[in-house]
């Protein structure tokens, strides 16, 4: 089988690479999961430049072989085999979420799966156990009311407009900090709006004129640097801002005054991290209610486009280049 590894650090395009494997008998406990769609997200590129939350883990994929890391942390895919302990029988459909997901076949507990109903196609339940559960916890945390003003950045990317697509839904006013615009608010749309980020005064004085009197109630950020520092900016005393990914690469300079004289609370969100002070019954209900927002389309999963395995290094660079929205896909 097909399995997509790398084996040292660097830019994905440059040391990504396909090597063929042999699949094994799932474990007591485990399924063997047929892949067949997987997205490319930037905590997989992170994980590629050894700038993610946790070490690769860098062995043997056969005896002898050289040490490789394996790639990918969620996928969609068709049950191939159970462990006789196992309930889930061959043919059902599954999201996954796991290392390793770049592959064609991978075995994995079943507590790292979720069967998936046949009216959510692939294209979504690949993307099901990242995005949609940190936009819907983000939010939960915030634990914002209806006409706070809520700030992102990042926020054309796909968390980004689901989160804004649940704080709509909760009466949360939301304002974005966007690179280049891609859409102009109207009158009926002016509790969505999107700020360029440069120049920054101005920016600053678009979002204190949307957000009014009351100022912004709490950012969230997922680039760092400066634009991080930005949305830290404009936050009002004792307002709140999750920092949750880094896009850009570079550190927030924090001003302390920030933190001491208007007591601006910053905190960070790791989902793996959020996911463990869950318990099963919590868990269960958000993989409940993201596959009810998926299937009625109160979140929007788009593809941008998708590749195979084999082209995963072309796949890399068109997600990391692209202009557009949706997620780059590796199929097959």
């Amino acid at each position: 089988m097909r399995t997509v590894v790398f084996r040292e650090h660097g830019e994905p395009a440059d040391v990504l690479s396909v090597i063929e494997t042999e699949p094994t008998d799932p474990l007591p406990g485990e399924v063997r999961v047929r892949l067949t769609a997987r997205p490319i997200n930037p905590s997989d590129l992170l994980w590629i430049r050894g700038r993610y939350g946790r070490a690769a883990r860098f062995g043997p994929l056969a005896p002898g072989a050289p040490p490789v890391a394996p790639v990918g942390f969620e996928a969609a895919g068709v049950v191939d085999k159970a462990a006789p302990d196992v309930r889930l029988r061959p043919g059902s459909r599954v999201a996954v979420s796991a290392d390793g997901t770049w592959r064609e076949y991978l075995n994995v507990s079943v507590a790292d799966v979720i069967e998936i109903p046949d009216r959510l196609p692939d294209d979504l339940a690949c993307q099901m156990t990242v995005n949609p559960m940190t936009a819907n916890l983000l939010l939960d945390d915030l634990g914002l009311a209806a006409g706070d003003v809520l700030l992102q950045t990042a926020a054309t990317s796909t968390v980004g407009r689901m989160i804004t697509a649940l704080a709509r839904r909760r009466g949360i006013r939301c304002v974005g900090l966007v690179r280049r615009r891609h859409h102009r608010p109207t009158p009926s749309d002016d509790d969505a709006v999107e700020v360029l980020v440069d120049p920054p005064e101005r920016a600053r004085e678009q979002i204190a004129v949307f957000a009014g009197v009351g100022g912004v109630t709490a950012a969230l950020d997922a680039v760092g640097g400066a634009t991080g520092r930005l949305a830290l900016d404009c936050v009002r005393d004792g307002g709140r801002m999750t920092v949750y990914g880094m896009l850009s690469g570079s550190d927030i300079a924090v001003p302390p005054d920030s933190l001491v004289f208007h007591g601006v609370n910053l905190d960070g969100f790791w989902l793996p991290e959020r996911m463990r002070t869950m318990t099963p019954e919590e868990i269960g209900e958000l993989v409940r209610t993201v596959t009810d927002q998926l299937t009625h389309h109160h979140l929007h999963a788009p593809v941008a486009g998708r590749h195979a395995l084999a082209d995963v290094r072309d796949a890399v660079r068109r997600a990391e280049s692209r202009a557009g929205t949706g997620k780059i896909l590796l199929v097959g």
